[in-house]
């Protein structure tokens, strides 16, 4: 196979097995992209969501898909960085599906405080 197929295989994988993700009721909306490599990123909403909303969103996922949760971090502007990964092997797919769960949790704005 080229280096194109085996591309291509991943990402009709991870297709897979995000079809099945968005089949379990009961979990919040999230961001879903994949990009060449076949995985599949999770991208909490930090825009319509409050922090403990964003917080809860990127628990449930990571509960669901027995992610692995690294320590959150706090960059010097302030915003906090949550990231899981994990890999998922469903029904259909060839081989496991790796992947990321993150969350961006910005302060508050001057004008919110």
């Amino acid at each position: 196979m080229t280096d194109q197929m085996y591309l291509r295989r991943w990402q009709r994988d991870a297709h897979r097995a995000l079809g099945e993700f968005l089949r379990v009721d009961g979990l919040p909306a999230v961001t879903w992209t994949i990009p060449v490599s076949g995985a599949l990123v999770a991208d909490v909403d930090s825009l319509t969501s409050t922090p403990d909303e964003q917080r809860s969103a990127f628990a449930a996922w990571a509960r669901h898909l027995g992610a692995d949760v690294m320590p959150e971090r706090t960059d010097s502007g302030g915003t906090v960085h949550l990231y899981a990964k994990f890999s998922w092997r469903g029904q259909g797919v060839r081989a496991a599906v790796r992947g990321a769960i993150r969350a961006s949790i910005y302060p508050p704005m001057e004008d919110d405080r």
